[in-house]
């Protein structure tokens, strides 16, 4: 059986895959110990909530599917900035543009374009005009994109915590509903610290035993 990719992140290598019958979330930096068990209702609120683009991709290995996110990442990347000036685009607009229209840039980045979850497009502003050597020369203009950037990184970094809990939270009630009296026992951080353990050696208990 093989490996369908399920949903991906345009904003980070993040995927949900299903594998061996099974949904799993694939993180950074895609190992066997960083899979964790989800909910098709966890996929449908990332898709929904977080930004997620749904996939409808198989792959014969871990591999082939880990390659597949990279190529894709990029190019998802690129289709996010429809809308704003590609970079060589960008560069010819602002390399005669007022301080004035320089200004009207950093505003639409800020105000629109990172609201919108368009951190991609937001950035690739920020990061041109940082080039110019009137924006160099201008400490006003300098701080604003470097602000762009840093509320760019927050935003997903929010996100992403924010995803995270929601699976945390959804580990938690199917470890209840299926294993009660183990969580009366062990806390979910140990319960998945043990997860992560057998899943790196690859077996319960060692061999001989």
């Amino acid at each position: 059986m093989g490996i369908k990719v399920i949903a991906i992140a345009p904003y980070d290598e993040w995927a949900f895959i299903e594998k061996e019958g099974k949904i799993v979330l694939l993180r950074p930096p895609h190992t066997a110990s960083n899979l964790i068990d989800v909910s098709e209702q966890v996929v449908g609120n990332a898709i929904h909530k977080y930004g997620f683009v749904e996939c409808d991709s198989t792959f014969s290995s871990m591999r082939e599917v880990v390659r597949f996110l990279k190529e894709t990442f990029v190019r998802l990347m690129k289709e996010q900035g429809i809308g704003t000036p590609s970079s060589e685009e960008l560069r010819g607009l602002l390399k005669y543009a007022t301080d004035d229209v320089l200004l009207e840039y950093l505003k639409k980045a800020e105000k629109e374009l990172i609201p919108e979850g368009k951190q991609d497009a937001a950035e690739a502003i920020a990061l041109e005009l940082m080039k110019l050597e009137k924006v160099k020369n201008d400490q006003g203009m300098l701080d604003m994109c470097r602000d762009i950037l840093e509320k760019c990184s927050q935003a997903r970094r929010r996100l992403k915590e924010e995803l995270a809990s929601e699976i945390s939270n959804n580990q938690e009630e199917t470890w209840k509903d299926r294993f009660p009296d183990v969580l009366s026992e062990y806390s979910i951080g140990d319960i998945t610290k043990l997860q992560k353990t057998i899943a790196e050696r690859g077996q319960i208990l060692p061999l001989g035993c």
